[in-house]
This record gives C-alpha cells, sequence and structure tokens, in this order.
C-alpha cells in the first residue's frame, strides 16, 4: 500500500525558493535605498551583498528542484514561519533613535565622562553633582566604555595607545585656524583624544554638531550635544555626545540638530575629570543624512 501522494511538483523546494528570493529582495532594496546603515556598521553591507548573491543562486537551485515530482513525507507548513518576520519586515519601516527612546538608557558624555544609568525603579541610584552646582545622576567608568566601543585595540592595555604630543597626531587629528572642529568622521577620535589631554585642550575653541538631548538632571542651563554611535549594529548603539553649559538651554527644543560653537572647560564629576563645552555661538543646522557615528 502506498501511503504518500505524488505531486508532480515540489512545494517544499517551492517555498523555500519563495522565501529565499524574497529576503534577497528585501536586502537588496534596503542596500539600494541606504535603509541598510539604520541596521548595520557600513563595514558589514559588503557581507549582506554576499549573503544576496548567496541566497538567489541557492534559490536557483531550489527553483530547479521544485520542478521535480517528489511524494509527500511530511508538511512544508512550517516554512509559513519564516514567512512572517519577512512579511513585517516590508511593512514595517525602520525607525531612526532619538532621544524619546533614551529616557532610561545610558548616556556616554564627553568621551566616557558620565554614564547615567537612571531606570524607574530605582531614580535615585546615584546623585552627584558638578562643580557649578549642576546636578548628574551616574556611575563613571572610562574603562568600561572604551573597551565596549573599541575592544582590545590597544596592545598595551592603555585607553589612548600612544602618547599625543601635538594637535596632529597619528589619528590624523589637527586644530582648523586653531579651532577644533569635530565631523562625522572625526567624532570619536576627538572626544578620546579631548578626554586624555583634557588639560592641553582647556580654553580652546570647539565646533561640532549633534542632537539637543536634555534630562533634567542636566539643570535648565545645560544640554549635551548628542550623536548615535553604532559600533556593529542597531542592538549596540550606544548616544555619546558633549555636555554644553548655555544660558537659554531650555528654549532649545529636543531633538533639533543645532551647531554648538564653544570653549571647553575641564570640571569634574566623582572626582574624574569632565569635558564641558562653554557656548559661545549656537545656530540652527539640518540633521545629517545619516546621523549616526562608527568608532572605526
Amino acid at each position: 500500500m502506498d501511503f504518500f501522494r505524488t505531486r508532480s511538483y515540489n512545494i517544499d523546494a517551492a517555498m523555500k525558493c519563495v522565501l529565499l528570493l524574497g529576503y534577497a529582495f528585501f536586502f537588496f532594496l534596503t542596500i539600494q535605498s541606504g535603509q541598510v546603515l539604520k541596521f548595520v556598521h557600513p563595514r558589514n553591507v559588503p557581507v549582506l551583498i554576499f549573503a544576496v548573491i548567496a541566497m538567489v543562486i541557492c534559490a536557483v537551485f531550489f527553483m530547479k528542484e521544485a520542478l521535480r515530482p517528489k511524494r509527500i513525507c511530511k508538511s512544508s507548513r512550517s516554512l509559513l514561519l519564516f514567512a512572517v518576520p519577512l512579511l513585517m519586515a516590508f511593512l514595517l519601516l525602520a525607525q531612526k533613535m532619538n532621544s524619546a527612546v533614551l529616557s532610561y538608557e545610558d548616556i556616554n558624555i564627553g568621551g566616557a565622562m558620565a554614564n547615567r544609568n537612571i531606570s524607574p525603579q530605582n531614580p535615585d541610584s546615584a546623585n552627584s553633582q558638578y562643580s557649578d552646582g549642576t546636578s548628574m545622576e551616574g556611575a563613571y567608568d572610562e574603562e568600561a566604555f572604551y573597551r565596549e566601543a573599541y575592544g582590545n585595540m590597544y596592545a598595551d592595555g592603555s585607553l589612548g595607545g600612544a602618547d599625543v604630543n601635538t594637535a596632529e597626531n597619528d589619528n590624523g587629528l589637527q586644530l582648523k585656524n586653531g579651532m577644533i572642529v569635530v565631523d562625522d568622521q572625526s567624532y570619536v577620535k576627538w572626544m578620546e583624544e579631548i578626554y586624555n589631554h583634557l588639560d592641553k585642550y582647556c580654553g580652546k575653541k570647539i565646533q561640532v554638531t549633534g542632537f539637543v538631548y536634555k534630562d533634567d538632571t542636566f539643570g535648565e542651563n545645560a544640554f549635551v550635544s548628542a550623536r548615535m554611535m553604532m559600533v556593529c549594529c542597531a542592538a549596540d548603539m550606544q548616544t555619546v555626545g558633549f555636555l554644553c553649559r548655555y544660558k537659554d538651554a531650555k528654549a532649545l527644543p529636543k531633538d533639533s540638530w543645532v551647531k554648538v560653537t564653544g570653549t571647553i572647560e575641564k570640571d569634574t564629576f566623582e572626582g574624574d575629570p569632565m569635558t564641558v563645552i562653554v557656548v559661545d555661538e549656537i545656530e540652527n543646522t539640518t540633521k545629517p543624512e545619516n546621523e549616526y557615528i562608527y568608532p572605526f
């Protein structure tokens, strides 16, 4: 007795072919539109391109298999589970991160100076003040930040690697007309450089662009010129930035993009040095095409 029916086609292979082509098409559209940068670091894009090519090749093989007769041994309905995330990927639009999702997340300010961790369950977990009386909640951990962002990239185990004695160094950083101009490519490098050699840069002019991040713990006259930093992918996204003192900070809308020009000053947080920008000038600016910055 024949326990299995025979079909003139292989529905299992056909479903695998459709799913592979569906995922390949989604990744192709994401890469072509640039939306892929909302999910992964640019260095990972070639891997996704390779994956698209591999999925198309596999789909071709399954396409040939789908045209061959096959006895039905088991249901292929389990493959439909792979269709659910594919459908959601097309229907749900990728969203950029902003301060709305940072309320109770860590924020690294001024090159790892302050790592706040506020939660509704433990709002009084830490409490400190800057020298001007502005309060700040958090716990300072410089090394943890750099280990997380850079890994063990320095062979000598130090945070700053070789000693840097001039504004022009191995990282390619240099002053422009006596001013530190922080752009997307040099953002993280400048944060590290300024923090590791803060005394050297005190009194220097600096220009930096970011979105306005506010928290009640900063006080009315302070905000953070912030950027979202992606180390590998969206899952490890973290917020970095420079604490700015500005008399009209209260009037700045949250998440608005501003270009800050000011003077670097040295403050302390729990006995550790803190980089602060005293704002001389501030102007509204347009949001960059790619809002994220990368440590390497």
